[in-house]
């Protein structure tokens, strides 16, 4: 095999690492042509994301901690469809997404509207395709031809004479004796010759006789709905089996450890973009941790292990009281994890969930230690980058900024581009779209986004895709929360509102945020 032979193959992996991780975007794009009703933009779109990635999920993993939620490409398509009016590939679209596994109440209203539109033809009396009938008072004969419901011409007739008598035996009408060889008289047991009804002589019958049925075809007509249900069912369910058996195989594989390190693990605490959680025992001392563990599938990114052992370099710099600390960064080389400080409490998340907007004397308390935290790892350098209320843990009258996974030395070259935005949108701050490296100015928007949610109960930017979010922390201004929260201080009014400014370099640093929430 020559070499030129062998390029494709060796770059086929290549290409198609490259095209793999742009599913979302795809989607995405999709989804926001769909929000203008441009269909047929959006299908292309949703075509795109189901050809770099068919299998649709609740959740998928996509860049940093971010997730992407209700990726369900098929029904979106079909909608798609519905609109342009191409019934049956959105039928086709819809058996499709009940094979894959999506969700059934997402097709119910899509299979009705298909259904609607199916009858909608036979219920508003069409015309017929074709050309249209000519006028009653228009004579039937156009161009010598005649109308298939008018007589022939008296001068087409066949004379009635006595040397060409009608006879029973053969057909009336036809033509003269010499005027053409006539047909041998029919014999026993033939089939008696059918009368026209145009034929002179014979009255034309009351109704056409119906040919006879081909044995079993109705019942194959009646039958065939229900081989297609049966067939379709039948694909359904070995594909739903199908997945069955391999979830199974995969959660056989995939073990919980029972020790790591000089820790022996107790539970799964949870699960993030690369590493799993766990509640472990030091053997010696019986100290409780949170142990991190990197995922098998990550071992072979080696950005990934990158930032996961950079994590555990950072956070042995870190030592605060509104910090969770790293007890043990773990081994430099083999299955990468890390050991850090177990706080058992409330994420701030949580509370404001079930809680609703704080207090304001409460939110003061919380604010002032999530600003020394933050003070202390900007003074070593240290940005965490995605800030926001489930990065916050409550234990008791003390909060602990929790996960700098994601954190990077300011200074530090960046790594690659892949992973240039690892925020999360509802408080990414502008510049965080744009650059691969930002500065402590980052996590104080980010700060001021959440202490706007902490009075308001809600993030000041919403939209139905994260793309129209980010697009709002560009272009929107804040909202006026002096409006949404009346009792407010303006001093913390200000301060947020300088804190959510778009230009880093107009916001506060640390010491102003200090001393403005010590001052409340």
């Amino acid at each position: 095999m020559t070499r030129r032979s062998l390029l494709p193959l060796l770059l086929t992996p290549a290409l198609l690492a490259q095209s793999q991780p742009t599913f979302y975007a795809a989607f995405q794009d999709g989804l926001e042509a769909e929000s203008r009703r441009d269909w047929p933009a959006a299908e292309a779109a949703y075509q795109r994301a189901i050809h770099l990635r068919p299998a649709p999920a609740g959740q998928i993993i996509i860049y940093g901690n971010n997730l992407l939620k209700d990726y369900y490409p098929f029904v979106h398509l079909a909608r798609c469809q519905l609109e342009r009016g191409r019934l049956d590939a959105a039928s086709a679209t819809l058996v499709q997404s009940e094979a894959r596994g999506e969700p059934s109440s997402l097709r119910e209203g899509l299979q009705q509207r298909l259904k609607e539109a199916r009858t909608q033809p036979s219920t508003q009396n069409p015309k017929p395709v074709g050309p249209a009938a000519p006028p009653a008072s228009e004579p039937a004969i156009e161009k010598g031809l005649p109308s298939p419901a008018a007589p022939l011409p008296t001068n087409l007739q066949a004379p009635a004479t006595p040397s060409n008598p009608p006879s029973d035996s053969a057909p009336e009408g036809s033509p003269p004796l010499g005027s053409a060889p006539q047909a041998s008289p029919p014999r026993a047991g033939d089939n008696p010759p059918v009368r026209s009804a145009s034929t002179p002589g014979s009255s034309p019958p009351s109704s056409p006789e119906p040919a006879a049925p081909i044995r079993g075809e109705g019942q194959r007509q009646k039958a065939w709905p229900f081989l297609s249900i049966l067939g379709a069912a039948l694909l359904g369910g070995s594909f739903w089996a199908y997945r069955r058996r391999r979830e199974r195989r995969e959660a056989e594989s995939f073990q919980e450890p029972k020790h790591v390190g000089s820790y022996r693990i107790e539970r799964l605490l949870g699960r993030g973009g690369f590493a799993s959680t766990y509640l472990a025992r030091h053997d010696a001392t019986d100290t409780p941790v949170a142990l991190k563990v990197l995922h098998p599938y990550r071992m072979d990114d080696p950005e990934f292990l990158e930032r996961f052992r950079q994590e555990a370099r950072l956070g042995t710099m870190l030592n605060h009281p509104n910090l969770v600390r790293l007890l043990d960064p773990g081994p430099e080389s083999g299955v990468p994890w890390l050991a850090m400080e177990y706080v058992a409490g409330q994420r701030l998340d949580q509370a404001l969930k079930e809680e609703g907007p704080l207090p304001l004397a409460r939110l003061l308390a919380i604010a002032r230690q999530i600003a020394a935290g933050l003070a202390h790892a900007h003074q070593l350098g240290i940005v965490h980058r995605d800030l926001k209320p489930g990065n916050v843990i409550l234990a008791g009258d003390q909060a602990k900024i929790m996960d700098f996974g994601i954190s990077r030395i300011m200074d530090a070259q960046t790594l690659t581009t892949t992973y240039a935005f690892l925020g999360t949108p509802l408080y990414a701050a502008p510049e965080a779209q744009l650059k691969t490296h930002v500065g402590p100015s980052a996590d104080l928007y980010a700060f001021g986004i959440m202490l706007f949610e902490m009075l308001v109960g809600h993030t000041p930017f919403r939209g139905e895709t994260p793309f129209e979010i980010l697009d709002q922390h560009r272009t929107q201004p804040l909202p006026d929360l002096a409006a949404l929260r009346p009792d407010t201080p303006p001093a913390l009014v200000d301060l947020i509102a300088r804190l959510c400014r778009k230009d880093p370099a107009k916001r506060p640093n640390d010491g102003e945020v200090l001393a403005v929430l010590r001052e409340l």
